[in-house]
């Protein structure tokens, strides 16, 4: 798979008797690194996991991140709850990583996680007010083709962060 993803899975299967095989898909554990504020802030990783973000042919999209890269060959297949759909759980513990851990501090991404937070921000808010303001429900997800909501509602679990996001609490 070509791209910018720089996070591998080890697949090995004993009963057939195969090798270590290591498989890259673009997708929301790939982040958990700087997630965790454990990439440093000047470290080419950090820029590589920006970049995942910000690109629209791996994780952007205009209402949020998708769970997995629009690049890999599970995107959109099956039930697709893993596989493109947008959770605000996730799109939370982005920004607030960006937030607490990288906007802050000088060096090389210092604008680029700006303006990542500011646009991603932005966006989430503007989908999950849209989607209540048509719908009257939080949705557990959203669509990673349309913004729609989907899966449970009315769901005030997880979507309810996007309160957090308006206020700006971290």
């Amino acid at each position: 798979m070509m791209g910018i993803c720089k996070d591998y899975d080890e697949l090995k299967d004993e009963n057939e008797g195969l090798e270590h095989v290591f498989v890259c898909h673009c997708r929301y554990i790939s982040l958990f690194p700087m997630l965790l504020g454990l990439v440093l802030p000047d470290s080419k990783k950090l820029g590589h996991i920006l970049s995942m973000i910000e690109v629209p042919e791996e994780l952007w999209a205009e209402f949020g991140i998708w769970s997995l890269s629009k690049r890999d060959e599970f995107y959109g297949q099956g039930k697709n709850y893993w596989w493109g759909s947008i959770l605000i759980n996730i799109n939370y513990l982005i920004l607030s990583s960006l937030h607490c851990n990288y906007m802050g501090v000088e060096g090389l991404y210092q604008e680029q996680a700006w303006s990542i937070y500011t646009r991603l921000c932005n966006n989430l808010i503007a989908n999950v007010f849209e989607q209540y303001q048509s719908s009257r429900f939080f949705w557990e997800q959203y669509n990673s083709e349309g913004s729609a909501g989907q899966h449970t509602y009315p769901f005030t679990g997880w979507t309810t962060l996007i309160v957090l996001l308006m206020a700006e609490k971290h």
